[in-house]
């Protein structure tokens, strides 16, 4: 049989224009449907078929209800799946005038209809899946307030009713009789008109939101604009009192928040209550991330405000959150509302792969894959922006070159993985004992250099001789004790430029080869002897920041 979409549809081309509409909005509409009966007490015939749903909110249930009481006869199909099936269980016990049939056309054409008549007002709303469109989340939908397309979906569902529930077919007929639709009242129609033209006008300017987020995320790779930009697209779009987005975990590495607040509210602490609660409420989602609502509640003793909360899920794992705050308190969140929240939330879990992609990238593109340190070309990029400050605060700047004594040696008694072991543990003792400022880098081989901004010459020998005894005690797995050669150079002292200052670091590291290895020279102009601390100038300010180093 024909579901009453393509019936209808056959009978009243002329009159019907099939739309296609996110399946949140073609729900909201059938409740804008309900609403008039709801909401002027009409003694009306109401039909309804719903789509199936395993788990239905509380709100779903009390509506139906409001219907039963509110309507003079109400008629449901139900797949015996959903979670409305437990209205047939209790209907014996409560004095209901609902009939439940069981769907029977569920290996068919998905279909939602609703279908309002009474002597004031009559309205079918009719959709089906969209089978010609690869979009499954949008559906065909038909409404119109016409008595005579009415009767004939009355007629429809008689002739179905009578081949599917014959038991009920006469209860069914009496109810169409007594509730045949004659006039439909213009107030009543203009009041659903004007909320289904806002309805799509809402739908559109969310539509709207989560397209421009979208090209912020293709546009960007900078999480906290994109972050921003999706709490200033969900908070128009959905005109709550304040948005909140957060990201957290190791796909980030940090902890990042931003937030919108709209125009009209006053700096009255908002602010910090909203952030206080992301941070209690990322925390309950980060053991249990599952979306929730809470909606608007003026009865209580103190005011409740609306908010509607959606995990950021990436793979399983959660990495952070999505809130939206409205301080309506009659605000129900819209099942269109809360579909674009979880809209939103999966496309910023895409946003924080793709930057965490991004910044591992720039990881790998930017340091050694052996050792973790540095590569040549962020070596030469950094000393020249360490170089340009230090010209312009009129600080000194040195360099240490090293590399470790007789490496040939190592990978050919103990081999190559013994050298990579060598140089990895000579990493890990530079990173161990610079500071945050300081740069350490492979320069090529065995050889490293280390930037050590607002240190003279002086300070850099001390910190150079401390590394070289800290490399002596080194044990290389299969071959034993290390030992690594050091050359100093300070800007401006020995160096005006980068290249000259990398060249005079690197003559200073052929003195100490030339010395015999396993210590720490100057360029030749200076000298070729270790540096003693029993022979430090006079301290200064740059000295004593070496000292601190000791």
């Amino acid at each position: 049989m024909y579901s009453l979409y393509h019936s209808l549809l056959a009978q009243h081309s002329r009159q019907l224009t099939p739309v296609s509409c996110a399946g949140s909005t073609i729900a909201q509409l059938q409740r804008y449907f309900e609403d008039v009966v709801l909401e002027n007490n009409l003694a009306a015939l109401v039909v309804e078929s719903l789509p199936a749903a395993a788990v239905r909110p509380p709100r779903d249930i009390t509506r139906i209800k409001e219907l039963d009481q509110a309507a003079k006869n109400l008629f449901l199909w139900v797949s015996p799946q959903d979670a409305l099936s437990s209205l047939v269980l209790s209907r014996g016990k409560e004095n209901t005038k609902s009939v439940v049939f069981e769907r029977t056309d569920l290996d068919k054409t998905y279909e939602r209809f609703v279908v309002i008549a009474d002597a004031r007002f009559s309205a079918v709303l009719a959709s089906v899946k969209n089978e010609e469109n690869d979009d499954t989340s949008r559906d065909l939908v038909i409404w119109t307030f016409e008595p005579d397309v009415v009767y004939s979906a009355l007629e429809y569902l008689m002739a179905r009713v009578t081949a599917e529930h014959s038991f009920y077919s006469n209860a069914f007929s009496k109810a169409v009789r007594t509730s045949m639709p004659k006039a439909t009242s213009l107030q009543l129609t203009l009041g659903v008109t004007t909320k289904l033209a806002r309805l799509l006008q809402e739908q559109a300017e969310r539509e709207i939101a989560v397209n421009r987020l979208a090209t912020a995320i293709r546009n960007s790779l900078e999480l906290d604009s994109v972050l921003q930009t999706a709490a200033d697209e969900v908070g128009r779009a959905l005109n709550v009192h304040s948005c909140a987005v957060r990201v957290e975990g190791a796909l980030v590495g940090r902890q990042m928040t931003t937030s919108y607040f709209r125009r009209d509210l006053g700096d009255d602490g908002a602010r910090a209550l909203l952030l206080t609660d992301v941070d209690s409420i990322s925390e309950r989602l980060s053991a249990s991330p599952q979306a929730y609502v809470v909606d608007g509640d003026s009865s209580q003793d103190g005011p409740v405000l609306a908010d509607a909360v959606v995990p950021l899920i990436y793979q399983g794992s959660f990495v952070g959150l999505l809130l939206v705050r409205s301080d309506d308190m009659s605000r129900i969140w819209a099942e269109n509302e809360l579909l674009l929240l979880h809209t939103v939330a999966d496309q910023l879990a895409v946003a924080v792969n793709q930057a965490h992609l991004f910044a591992q990238m720039q990881q790998q593109a930017l340091t050694d894959g052996l050792t973790g340190c540095y590569n040549r070309r962020s070596f030469e990029l950094q000393l020249e922006r360490d170089l340009h400050l230090a010209t312009r605060m009129r600080q000194p700047l040195s360099l240490i070159m090293l590399d470790l004594d007789h490496f040939k040696y190592i990978n050919d008694q103990a081999g190559h993985e013994a050298g990579d072991e060598a140089l990895c543990m000579l990493a890990d003792n530079l990173r161990a004992e610079l500071r945050a400022v300081d740069t350490a880098a492979r320069f090529g081989g065995d050889e490293f250099v280390i930037i050590l901004p607002q240190a003279n010459a002086e300070g850099a020998m001390l910190v150079a001789e401390r590394l070289r005894q800290r490399i002596e005690m080194m044990e290389v797995p299969g071959f034993g004790r290390a030992t690594a050669s050091f050359g100093v150079a300070s800007f401006p002292s020995h160096a005006s430029s980068r290249d000259t200052l990398v060249v005079a670091a690197d003559r200073a590291l052929y003195n100490s080869k030339r010395a015999g290895r396993n210590r720490v020279s100057l360029p030749e102009e200076e000298t070729s002897e270790p540096f003693s601390p029993a022979e430090q100038p006079p301290v200064d300010f740059d000295s004593t920041d070496a000292l601190q180093r000791l």
